[in-house]
């Protein structure tokens, strides 16, 4: 499956208390690294989120941002009166026990922790963990839509570019049946030059016998038929259900590997020319590859 590691989600969800927005975005990452922003509100669950994140992809930069827009009912700053009677009779005893005049500051009183809160924001926490998760998943499903599809156009283009790879090779097996033996008439004519200049007679039986390994030596037979193997398993691999960014890549590095070795067995400079696009398609290939998780 061509999964992309770029890609955008959002989703939001509207309560009496206000509107809670989450948001997923993505970037190319070699490993599995996560951040969150989350308001002060929701600090707590940021562990939560972390582990449910972790388990929605493989690889990838990803950051996850969520915020809440508070009703004005959520916003309204009411006394605890319960609470502010409590630090008046501490503070006055206090005052007492060490004879202090001066009389308690209302505005004083009022500035402590906990003296004014926001009622309208009373049951938020225990019902936020469920309503996260629901966000979540529906922020992960559009993020992971985009993903997709930033992964079918990456595979048209790394189809494309695999195309390319297997006629070059087509035309290269072509080309060098022809140069071979062209090049392995050249070279047994001149060593029997050579030989016959010399005044020897070369021994047919140790003639032949270097002339099969130095054909060997230049025969790209299983280079070539590598070359197919690995551009099939290439697109079996793609077809998994499961993200296999990590198997493609490797088998992008083996299909250039088998180039390079075509590349330093051939002289012919029509084939050599062949091969630098073949390299470049398979570069191609290897830099979309790194774009998919």
């Amino acid at each position: 499956m061509y999964v992309s590691m770029t890609g955008y989600g959002g989703a939001s969800e509207e309560r009496e208390w206000g509107t809670i927005r989450m948001e997923i975005s993505s970037v190319n990452h070699r490993y599995q690294e996560i951040s969150a922003r989350l308001p002060r509100e929701l600090s707590s669950l940021e562990p939560w989120l972390h582990r449910r994140l972790r388990g929605l992809y493989r690889r990838g930069k990803v950051q996850v941002r969520a915020e809440i827009t508070w009703a004005a009912s959520s916003l309204a700053l009411a006394i605890n009166r319960e609470v502010m009677e409590s630090y008046y009779r501490e503070i006055s005893s206090v005052r007492n026990s060490i004879g202090a005049e001066r009389d308690i500051s209302l505005d004083a009183l009022l500035n402590l922790p906990g003296v004014l809160d926001m009622p309208g924001r009373s049951g938020f926490g225990g019902e936020m963990t469920d309503l996260l998760s629901e966000i979540l998943e529906r922020a992960a499903e559009d993020w992971n839509r985009m993903r997709l599809t930033e992964g079918a156009h990456l595979k048209e283009d790394i189809d494309g570019h695999l195309a390319d790879i297997e006629r070059g090779m087509a035309e290269i097996s072509r080309l060098w049946i022809g140069v071979r033996d062209a090049a392995f008439a050249d070279m047994t004519a001149r060593v029997s030059k050579v030989l016959e200049s010399a005044g020897v007679s070369p021994a047919e039986s140790r003639f032949a016998q270097e002339a099969v390994i130095m054909a060997d030596k230049w025969d790209i037979t299983e280079e070539v038929a590598r070359m197919a193997s690995h551009i099939s398993k290439f697109r079996e691999t793609g077809e998994n259900r499961e993200p296999e960014g990590r198997k493609l890549d490797f088998l992008a590095q083996e299909m250039n590997r088998e180039a390079n070795t075509v590349n330093s067995k051939i002289l012919d400079s029509k084939i050599r020319w062949i091969i630098v696009e073949v390299k470049s398609s398979i570069e191609r290939i290897r830099e979309q590859v790194q774009n998919l998780e």
